[in-house]
């Protein structure tokens, strides 16, 4: 066979429309020694379907029961992450709760209540005259209060009024 021939028996081969006898012609061709340079590509891949011949296909389900094993390490993978990041972070927290406890404890302020009395009876005196001084603020302000008794009276004269009013109303209803 010519060249032309070749290459032309090699575009059917490659398009899938060659018969079994043009195929085992082309298997025998490429298995020759002292191609042409252009044919050596063609003649590794029929050299590999040639001595792959007798190789067989893996067992059924064996697809299925690499996915499974797959996706089983991947989940496994997948927890084991998290684990590790929830526990990143609750040793990141305990450092920085930890670290502002002993901030607040070393920058505490000295104590804002100092002893402005050295005589404690001076002391006593001066505390009964400012709870004095409050209670006398606040027995003239509440006394204005005295007058919401009157507005909390009038609230339940209405409340009286509302009920008799509810009463006259499923009267009405009713008849």
């Amino acid at each position: 066979m010519e060249y032309h021939e070749i290459e032309e028996l090699l575009n059917r081969y490659l398009k899938g429309e060659t018969t079994l006898e043009e195929e085992a012609f082309l298997k025998d061709y490429f298995s020759r020694s002292g191609l042409i340079k252009e044919h050596y590509e063609m003649q590794r891949l029929f050299c590999y379907f040639v001595d792959n011949k007798n190789e067989t296909t893996p067992p059924i389900g064996l697809t299925d029961q690499l996915d499974a094993l797959i996706n089983s390490e991947s989940k496994k993978e997948s927890r084991s992450r998290v684990k590790s990041i929830i526990a990143w972070a609750g040793s990141a927290a305990a450092v920085l709760v930890i670290s502002f406890g002993i901030y607040q404890y070393i920058s505490k302020p000295e104590s804002l209540v100092q002893d402005t009395y050295k005589d404690p009876k001076i002391a006593y005196i001066e505390t009964k005259r400012a709870l004095l001084l409050v209670s006398n603020v606040m027995n003239r302000n509440t006394a204005n209060l005295k007058y919401l008794a009157k507005v909390d009276e009038s609230f339940k004269q209405m409340r009286k009024i509302g009920k008799i009013n509810k009463i006259v109303n499923s009267a009405k209803n009713n008849q």
